[in-house]
C-alpha cells in the first residue's frame, strides 16, 4: 500500500507573509520618525556677534502753533494780497471783499501783463524742488499738495501785483461797487493752512492726535464766494511753536533722561539741538520740543518726520529667543573657600557622623554663575535647600535658602548646554544687545542656543 503523502506548505507563501510584515513594520517606523521630526523643536545654533542693534530712529511729530483765525464780517468774493508766510505789520492790507464780484471780473479782464520778480521765480522753484525730494509714488496725495501749493503761490503773486495797481484799475474802469479792504490788526505771519487740528494744545496731545483716519487739511486761499463768518486767513503773532513727538517705548527708554535732544527734520534735512520734555500719557510716550525759529518753513504742514540722534551702544547682538531666566541660590561670599587638595572654589557642607553624630565639614566644589557685592550665585542643583554651610575663618554657619533670578543664555561651546548670565543694554523686536567683556558671561564668537526653549541645561549637543 502506498504511503500517505503529506502536502507541503508553499515556501513562496511563507516568504511573502514575512516580507510583507517586515515591509509594513519598516514603513510604520519611518512614518513615526517623520512625524516626530516635524513635531519636535529643533535646536539651532547662533554665533554671538559684536554688532550695534539697528534701532528705529524715526518718529512722527505734530506741530502746535498759536494761530488766530481771521474771519470775515460780510459775505463776498476774496482777493488776497499777501503770500503765505509773509510777515505783515499792523495796518497793512491783507485782503479785500468784493460783495458783487464786479471787481474780480474787472481785474480778470485787465490785459496788462507783469513780470515775475526773481523772488517769485525762486519761490516756485522751491515748491517743485521740495516735491521732487520727497516724492513717493505710493502717496498720490503729495501731487495734490503740490497743486495746492503752486496755486496758492501763483495766485498770491498775481493778487499782490493787482493790489499794487488796484487804484489805477478802479479809476480807469469807473468802479462804483462795494469793495471792503481789510488790514492786519496786529503784526505777525500770514497763513492760509487750516486743518481738523486747528487750535491744538500741546498739553492735550495724545495717541488719538496721530490717528489720521478722519484728518483733513484745506487751503484758505480761495477766491470763491465766502459766507459771513468764514475764516479768511490765520495770523500768527507768536513765533514760538512746538513739536510733539510720538515715541516708541524703546525710544522713550533710551532718551527720557536727557534734557536736550539732537534731531533732523526729514522734510528739509534741518538738524537741530533743542531742550526737550518727556511725558508718558496713557499708552503713549511723547517728547515736546519748543522752538522760536523756523516756523515759517512749515506753515503748510501739521505733521513732520523726525530722525532722532540716538547713540548706538556696541555690544553682543543675540536673538531675543535665546534668553532664559533661571533661579540660583545666593551664598554670602565669605562662605566660599578653596578645596584642600585642589584649586577649585566651593563651600563647606555641614554633615554629621552616622554613628557618633559628631559634626564635620565636607568640601563641595560649586560653579559660580554670577557675583554681586554681597553674594555668589550657584546652581540650585548643586546643594539641597536648607543645607547648612560653614565659614572656617569666622566659625559661622549659613543655611542655604536665599534665591535670586538671573537672565542668561545657553552656551554650547563645549558640546553641552551651559547657562551664562547676560546683561541687556538695548532691546529690539527680534534681537537684543548685551554687555561685552563681563565675567561669567558670553563673548564674541561663542555659540549659543538660538531658541532657549529647544534645549535643557547640561543637554549634550550632537
Amino acid at each position: 500500500m502506498a504511503a500517505k503523502r503529506t502536502p507541503k506548505r508553499s515556501s513562496a507563501v511563507s516568504k511573502l507573509n514575512v516580507g510583507t510584515i517586515v515591509f509594513i513594520a519598516f514603513t510604520v517606523y519611518i512614518l513615526i520618525n517623520i512625524f516626530r521630526y516635524f513635531n519636535h523643536a529643533h535646536l539651532s545654533i547662533y554665533e554671538v556677534q559684536m554688532l550695534p542693534l539697528a534701532s528705529d530712529t524715526k518718529a512722527e511729530a505734530v506741530i502746535v502753533r498759536n494761530e488766530t483765525p481771521i474771519k470775515t464780517g460780510i459775505a463776498g468774493y476774496v482777493n488776497y494780497y499777501m503770500r503765505s508766510g509773509t510777515r505783515v505789520s499792523k495796518g497793512e492790507t491783507v485782503y479785500s471783499i468784493d460783495e458783487s464780484r464786479q471787481i474780480y471780473n474787472m481785474i480778470s479782464g485787465n490785459n496788462e501783463s507783469y513780470t515775475l520778480a526773481d523772488e517769485d521765480i525762486e519761490t516756485i522753484k522751491n515748491c517743485i524742488s521740495n516735491f521732487n525730494q520727497h516724492y513717493d509714488k505710493t502717496d498720490f496725495g503729495l501731487v495734490y499738495s503740490l497743486k495746492d501749493e503752486l496755486t496758492t503761490t501763483v495766485n498770491s503773486i498775481s493778487d499782490q501785483y493787482l493790489m499794487e495797481h488796484l487804484n489805477e484799475i478802479l479809476v480807469d474802469q469807473s468802479y462804483a461797487g462795494a469793495l471792503t479792504v481789510h488790514k492786519a490788526e496786529a503784526p505777525g505771519l500770514v497763513s492760509y493752512f487750516s486743518d481738523t487740528l486747528d487750535g491744538l494744545d500741546a498739553d492735550h496731545v495724545s495717541l488719538a492726535t496721530f490717528d489720521k483716519t478722519n484728518y483733513k487739511s484745506v487751503s484758505l486761499f480761495d477766491t470763491s464766494l465766502k459766507e459771513q463768518g468764514s475764516t479768511i486767513y490765520k495770523l500768527l503773532t507768536d513765533e514760538t511753536w512746538s513739536l510733539v513727538l510720538n515715541l516708541t517705548p524703546e525710544q522713550y527708554e533710551k532718551l527720557c533722561d536727557q534734557t536736550t535732544i539732537t534731531y533732523t527734520i526729514e522734510e528739509d534735512n534741518l538738524q537741530l539741538t533743542s531742550p526737550v520734555i518727556f511725558s508718558h500719557v496713557g499708552d503713549g510716550y511723547f517728547a515736546r520740543i519748543t522752538l522760536k525759529q523756523y516756523m515759517v518753513r512749515y506753515l503748510n504742514k501739521r505733521f513732520l518726520t523726525i530722525n532722532l540722534d540716538i547713540v548706538h551702544e556696541d555690544g553682543l547682538k543675540i536673538p531675543k529667543t535665546s534668553l532664559v531666566e533661571k533661579e540660583f541660590y545666593r551664598i554670602p561670599k565669605e562662605f566660599f573657600t578653596k578645596g584642600g587638595d585642589s584649586n577649585k572654589t566651593g563651600i563647606l557642607i555641614l554633615k554629621h557622623d552616622e554613628e557618633t553624630y559628631k559634626p564635620y565639614y565636607e568640601f563641595l566644589a560649586a560653579e559660580i554663575y554670577y557675583e554681586d557685592e554681597t553674594y555668589n550665585y550657584i546652581d540650585t542643583k548643586a546643594v539641597t535647600y536648607g543645607t547648612f554651610i560653614y565659614n572656617e575663618k569666622t566659625q559661622e554657619t549659613f543655611q542655604v535658602s536665599l534665591l535670586g533670578k538671573l537672565t542668561g543664555v545657553y552656551c554650547v561651546n563645549k558640546g553641552f548646554a551651559q547657562f551664562r548670565r547676560v546683561e541687556l543694554t538695548q532691546v529690539g523686536k527680534e534681537f537684543v544687545i548685551v554687555k561685552a567683556g563681563m565675567s561669567f558671561s558670553i563673548a564674541e564668537h561663542d555659540h549659543i542656543a538660538k531658541d532657549a526653549s529647544t534645549i535643557d541645561e547640561a543637554q549634550t549637543i550632537y
